[in-house]
C-alpha cells in the first residue's frame, strides 16, 4: 500500500539557519594580531627600536587582512620612529653635554699656553678648553698658588700680581695685550691659601693663534 503522505511523511528538512556546525569548514574571523599589539605597546613605554620592529614585522602578518591590527602596526611604526628620534635626540645631546664638561678648565688644571673659550656668570669664570688656531676668546698666560706670603696681594690686586707671576720672555711677547691681562681664582669672592691663580689674556676680539 503506498504512502498517502509521499515518500517523506516530513516533507523537505529546512535547511540549517545557522550555516554549518563548528568544525564543518566555515571561515572564522580573522584574530588580532598580538605582534601588531605588542609593537604600539612597546612602542608607547619608551621601548622605540623593539617597537619599530615588532610593527613591521606584524604589518606583514596582518597582509591581506589574514590577521586583524594592522592599523596597530603601522601606529607602533610611527610612534617607534617618533622614539627612535627622540633616542637618537637625547643621545646627541648626552655627547655633546659630556663633551661641554671635559672641556672644562679647572683652575688648578690650568696650564700656561693654553688656550680657552670664556663664559661669564656674574662673578663666576668658566673656561672651556679650546683650539689655538681656531678662533677662541683667552689664553692662559701664568699660574700660581696662593700662599700665605702672597695672599693678600692676591685679594687686593688679582690681576695686578700677574705681572710677577708671568715670566720675562712671556711679559715681552705680551707687550700688546698687557691691557688685557685678567685673573680668577676658584673663588675670586674668597680666596684662600692653596688656591689657584690663573692669568689669562682677554682681548675684545677673538684670537686664532697662540700669544705664546
Amino acid at each position: 500500500m503506498s504512502n498517502p503522505y509521499g515518500n517523506d511523511p516530513y516533507g523537505q528538512q529546512p535547511q540549517n539557519p545557522y550555516g554549518a556546525a563548528p568544525g564543518s569548514g566555515f571561515n572564522e574571523p580573522a584574530k588580532t594580531d598580538g605582534v601588531s599589539i605588542a609593537s604600539l605597546v612597546l612602542s608607547l613605554i619608551c621601548c622605540a627600536p623593539v617597537g619599530l620592529i615588532l610593527g613591521f614585522v606584524g604589518l606583514k602578518r596582518t597582509k591581506g587582512g589574514q590577521r586583524k591590527g594592522r592599523g596597530l602596526a603601522v601606529t607602533g611604526i610611527v610612534l617607534g620612529l617618533l622614539g627612535l628620534l627622540v633616542w637618537v635626540g637625547l643621545g646627541i645631546a648626552a655627547v655633546a653635554g659630556v663633551a661641554w664638561f671635559e672641556s672644562i678648565v679647572e683652575p688648578g688644571d690650568a696650564e700656561v699656553g693654553q688656550c680657552v673659550n670664556i663664559d661669564d656668570e656674574g662673578d663666576t669664570v668658566f673656561m672651556r678648553e679650546a683650539e689655538c688656531n681656531e678662533e677662541h676668546d683667552a689664553e692662559i698666560v701664568g699660574v700660581a698658588e696662593v700662599t700665605d706670603e702672597n695672599l693678600e696681594q692676591v685679594e687686593s690686586q688679582m690681576a695686578g700680581y700677574c705681572a710677577e707671576v708671568i715670566s720675562q720672555e712671556d711679559l715681552a711677547k705680551l707687550t700688546d695685550y698687557l691691557q688685557d691681562v685678567k685673573a680668577v681664582t676658584q673663588d675670586p669672592n674668597d680666596v684662600e691659601v692653596g688656591d689657584d691663580l690663573v692669568c689669562y689674556v682677554q682681548p675684545g676680539d677673538k684670537l686664532d693663534a697662540p700669544i705664546l
